[in-house]
């Protein structure tokens, strides 16, 4: 009984010194309580951005405050990171500030703003586990855009695709694709937050831009079959736009075996809107103004390196008239619905085909590899024969009658035979007849004139007679000025024929061009 008695009365004991001690708590914390409710300054223990303001007026805090964060900004820089690179940037130089004013009035209210038990418990908190108040903060917009855009540039790194490098012997080297890299902007203007004075590190969203054609695309090739290139350094503007928009469409096409490509699928609408330009065609075997104009420059082109690569040739048609970028009997005219230029890839390997148009010179190459073409191919075109134009006769009332004009003087048409030569280790080991070519003549034209020339006599002869009762002096004085008459008519004639035959020429010189 006697220890229940003790034990009881160590639990007493307890409880009372435990009341003790709450009681004397609660008794300093008031005391502490009504001491600060006299303090005219920020109560204790309350900091501003981390510097202590503990019984300080506003104005005094305001202006220590200022001083701390000003050093702390202007010495303040920020790792952006990305992959295994820092990019150390002044914190100032995004025109980074601090709302202070609402700051150091937020450290002053604590204690002061709500009820007498919350202000109490505000003061008592505060001076034990302190009050940090985290000022808001702001960028220079502009300064800040300025910042990441150069820090875009800096980060950027174009994609690198794969590409064949030429080697003098012919053979092919192929450079490796390389990943790009970018900064996404957007993203990155997210991390930029409030809080930035107490940042250190910041991962940069950088991403990586896959390259259009991998190395991979150009496995198999090390060597170019054939590569032709054609002159039009003196077309006109729209006629070489129009060459460039139709040469790109084949750019680094690649045709595994037994591929077959119509060149009229791949180029696709020939209107103003896919881009083409008007320029001068042939159409009906007369040369004129359309769209799409020196199109047919680029199937030729296209044919001649298909030839050289030996590759097989489903459809091509000659053109109508002579033209004068490459031999006549190795053009391919391409017209939609009626002429086409098709070819398959008869190799055991997939071919590439590479294009350049730079303005001066347009070029193809076919790629592919050196298993497939172990020679060389020779294209010979051979002139059949020449065809005279024919003669159309017209008639016209404005030339004299007697005389005859050379509208048009005509071309010569021409048939040709075109061989493809195989060489191997310097020999002809091959001949073969590829294609026929027939370029119609053009037609010579002739003005024979049916005009009179008598209208300048009767004039006369109705002047001599209205004159009958004058004298003889008269009479020959009328027929020397019926003679003079008679003479500048027909220097008038000859004139007008003159000029009717230049203007003619000259129209026909228009025409031509």
């Amino acid at each position: 009984m006697k220890n229940l008695r003790n034990k009881f009365f160590n639990i007493n004991n307890k409880v009372l010194i435990g009341i003790a001690i709450f009681l004397m708590l609660i008794f300093i914390s008031v005391m502490y309580f009504t001491s600060e409710s006299l303090n005219t300054g920020i109560h204790r223990g309350v900091r501003v951005e981390d510097v202590d303001v503990s019984n300080l007026s506003k104005d005094e805090a305001l202006k220590e405050v200022s001083k701390v964060t000003e050093e702390r900004i202007n010495n303040k820089k920020i790792n952006f990171h990305y992959g295994d690179r820092d990019l150390p940037i002044a914190l100032k130089d995004f025109g980074y500030s601090l709302n202070l004013e609402d700051a150091v009035n937020e450290a002053y209210s604590i204690g002061r703003s709500k009820g007498l038990f919350s202000n109490y418990l505000d003061i008592v908190s505060s001076l034990i586990f302190k009050k940090n108040i985290i000022a808001d903060s702001s960028f220079d917009e502009g300064k800040k855009d300025a910042v990441l855009t150069n820090l875009a540039r800096e980060i950027h790194k174009k994609p690198l695709d794969a590409h064949p490098i030429f080697n003098e012997d012919g053979t092919i080297t192929i450079a490796k694709s390389e990943k790009g890299r970018y900064l996404d902007l957007n993203e990155a203007k997210g991390l930029l937050n409030k809080d930035m004075l107490h940042e250190e590190k910041i991962e940069l969203p950088v991403y990586d831009t896959e390259p259009k054609i991998q190395s991979d695309y150009y496995q198999g090739i090390d060597k170019v079959l054939g590569d032709f290139s054609t002159d039009y350094s003196s077309s006109i503007k729209n006629r070489k736009e129009n060459i460039k928009i139709a040469s790109e469409k084949f750019n680094n096409m690649k045709l595994n075996p037994g591929d077959e490509i119509s060149f009229n699928d791949i180029v696709g609408e020939i209107s103003e809107a896919t881009g083409f330009k008007n320029a001068t065609v042939i159409v009906g075997g007369e040369y004129e103004t359309g769209i799409g104009g020196g199109i047919c420059q680029v199937s030729t082109t296209l044919y001649n390196s298909l030839i050289l690569s030996d590759l097989e040739i489903v459809e091509r048609h000659n053109h109508s008239r002579p033209i004068n970028y490459v031999d006549l009997g190795t053009d391919a005219a391409v017209a939609r619905g009626y002429k086409d230029l098709k070819f398959k890839n008869n190799t055991n390997n997939p071919i590439i085909i590479l294009t350049e148009a730079d303005g001066q010179k347009l070029d193809f190459k076919v790629l592919g590899n050196s298993a497939d073409r172990d020679y060389q191919v020779k294209i010979i075109p051979e002139r059949l024969g020449v065809v005279s134009p024919d003669v159309k006769t017209t008639y016209s009332d404005s030339i004299p009658e007697g005389e005859t004009v050379v509208k048009e003087s005509g071309k010569n048409g021409y048939s040709y035979k075109t061989y493809k030569e195989v060489v191997k280790n310097g020999e002809v080991v091959e001949k073969e007849e590829i294609s026929k070519s027939y370029y119609v003549p053009k037609s010579k034209v002739l003005v024979v004139g049916t005009g009179s020339s008598s209208k300048s006599n009767d004039d006369d002869e109705d002047n001599n007679s209205n004159s009958s009762n004058s004298s003889n002096s008269s009479k020959s004085s009328n027929s020397s000025k019926s003679s003079k008459s008679s003479k500048k008519s027909k220097d008038s004639k000859d004139s007008k024929k003159s000029k009717d035959s230049k203007d003619s020429k000259k129209s026909k010189g228009k025409k031509k061009s």
